[in-house]
């Protein structure tokens, strides 16, 4: 389940895990959101296809903000995995300038190790702001679509 928002505006400091459905009647609730979850989905299928493990959301798309600009995500595979050998699919979803330059998001990639995983996302489990509050992030498990 996740929690309401700390501040009215970020959720809870800690990673939170949650469902696609939960992340749509959440975040999705308005026709802008709703074409970001359409977009989303999409790419969290080919994921899947890809035998990536879960993806982290972050961002103001897992905000109160009425008009988010973006989606913010960081994909998790395995450590061994063969980056070569995976389809084009599966390759563009791993390259950050291609997938910038085509959707407008950031999407990050890293190996399933813990440290990597705490390096990429402790930036992103603080405000922006100048105070650096802590916020939640959502944990997407892709075995679940």
């Amino acid at each position: 389940m996740i929690p309401n928002f700390y501040d009215g505006r970020f959720l809870p400091e800690g990673d939170h895990a949650a469902t696609w459905n939960e992340v749509v009647e959440r975040f999705g609730g308005n026709p802008k959101r709703k074409g970001f979850c359409d977009r989303l989905v999409r790419f969290l299928r080919t994921a899947k296809r890809c035998g990536f493990l879960r993806v982290y959301l972050f961002g103001s798309f897992i905000s109160a903000k009425d008009n988010p600009g973006d989606v913010d995500l960081l994909w998790i595979h395995e450590r061994d995995l063969d980056k070569s050998r995976l389809a084009k699919e599966c390759q563009d979803l791993l390259d950050y300038p291609l997938m910038k330059d085509r959707e407008d998001w950031d999407m990050f990639c890293c190996s399933d190790d813990p440290f990597v995983i705490n390096y990429f996302m402790d930036c992103w489990r603080k405000d922006k702001g100048a105070e650096k509050k802590p916020r939640g992030v959502i944990i997407l498990s892709l075995g679940e679509l």
